[in-house]
């Protein structure tokens, strides 16, 4: 009987461990504290986007600040305010952004919990009585965790790549010793093709035993896609010799060398990740299109779309990269609306909102809904009948 492998990792492309859905459930773990409330902060910091050059995210998150309802208890003013002055410190000190950032701040029980992704979020602040952990939750459900095996005829590498992040299995695999030796004798020829039929067998039995160790090893990875790497004659044996389970997760292969840095591995990867992911974002734009037009549990456009979240009816809200819209919330009972007259659901007095989708995208959260924000051509395509659509629970 063969020993079990034991994995040891290393991350890639951060000095920080990838982040884990344990990590999140121990946020939602955490006691209350009576009278303590916790600020929740997630920011976007992608320098790549004009809005976050010279640091601005500093300035949104104080500005997210302004619009939070302030208590009234003193006591707890000034709670608000210490948590924002440590979020603040922090931010003041906070070198080489990635693309975001998540904060939890409790500074009356020191509890100060930080995280930078490689993946965007939208700007939110929360401060209420537990983390606000929904869309970290929603995070790790849209962006699924992808495992790689990267493989020659003599050597394999494992890795999964899960919010944009590597990390490398080092003790996953045991090389094989595969060589073509060069001999003399009397019949070299003959020689010659006896070693490479064993060093052909050696090769076989190299990657049969890579099948066999993903196949153990892929129920505790909990990858949701598979992508084999290396040379196109290891890929296509390793593929035909994957259990029939695994094999149908995967999506792709990509030629490279199996001593790849572990930068070039994510950077190939996520290339093939992307195309996964549009393909999935259009199938998904026209469906929803396809079912609003037969009035099956779908809706398109704001106003329809506004309408069913009212009516608590929205399981995924749906809209295009970069769709910005103003609009209004009611000043009783919360409803959202496009326009500034008086709520059309209570007929009281509504107050301005700067970012409808936002709020929309919260409410939808609260329902325990899903969010999903497309880009590319199916952002284009959802463009074409309003930039924003529901699918209903009914």
């Amino acid at each position: 009987m063969k020993p079990e492998r034991v994995l040891t990792s290393r991350a890639g492309t951060s000095d920080k461990p990838m982040i884990s859905r344990r990590d999140v459930e121990a946020l939602m773990e955490r006691d209350v504290q009576p009278d303590s409330p916790v600020l929740s902060v997630y920011l976007n910091t992608d320098q790549s986007d004009a809005a976050n050059i010279q640091r601005a995210f500093a300035v949104v998150f104080r500005n997210m600040l302004r619009e939070v309802d302030g208590p009234d208890d003193k006591t707890k003013q000034e709670q608000l305010k210490n948590d924002a002055k440590t979020v603040l410190r922090f931010l003041d000190d906070y070198r080489e952004p990635r693309r975001s950032l998540v904060v939890f701040c409790d500074s009356s029980q020191d509890f100060f919990w930080v995280r930078d992704l490689s993946v965007n979020v939208r700007n939110t602040l929360r401060w209420r009585d537990t983390p606000y952990v929904r869309p970290l939750l929603e995070l790790m459900d849209e962006h699924e965790r992808y495992g790689v095996v990267l493989t020659d005829r003599a050597h394999a590498r494992l890795f999964t790549i899960f919010l944009g992040e590597i990390e490398e299995y080092t003790e996953a695999f045991v090389d094989s010793d595969v060589t073509h030796i060069k001999t003399s004798g009397t019949d070299h020829l003959r020689s010659q093709m006896n070693i490479q039929r064993k060093a052909d067998l050696h090769a076989r039995w190299h990657l049969k035993e890579v099948a066999q160790t993903m196949s153990r090893l892929a129920g505790n990875l909990e990858f949701d896609r598979l992508i084999l790497a290396g040379t196109v004659e290891a890929t296509s044996e390793l593929q035909r010799l994957l259990p029939k389970a695994l094999r149908a997760r995967v999506v792709g292969k990509v030629a490279l060398p199996v001593e790849a840095n572990i930068s070039h591995v994510l950077e190939e990867t996520l290339k093939i990740e992307r195309e996964v992911e549009q393909r999935r974002e259009s199938d998904l734009v026209e469906q929803l299109i396809t079912a609003a037009h037969k009035k099956q549990n779908a809706v398109v456009g704001l106003e329809h779309t506004l309408l069913a979240l009212q009516e608590w009816r929205v399981w995924q809200l749906v809209y295009s990269e970069g769709l910005n819209l103003r609009g209004s919330q009611c000043t009783n009972c919360e409803a959202l609306t496009a326009s500034d007259e008086p709520c059309p659901y209570c007929s009281h007095a509504v107050r301005a909102v700067n970012d409808l989708i936002q709020l929309a995208a919260e409410r939808v959260f609260d329902l325990e809904g899903k969010v999903e924000q497309v880009r590319g051509p199916a952002g284009a395509r959802l463009k074409e009948v309003g930039s924003i659509g529901a699918v209903l629970h009914f």
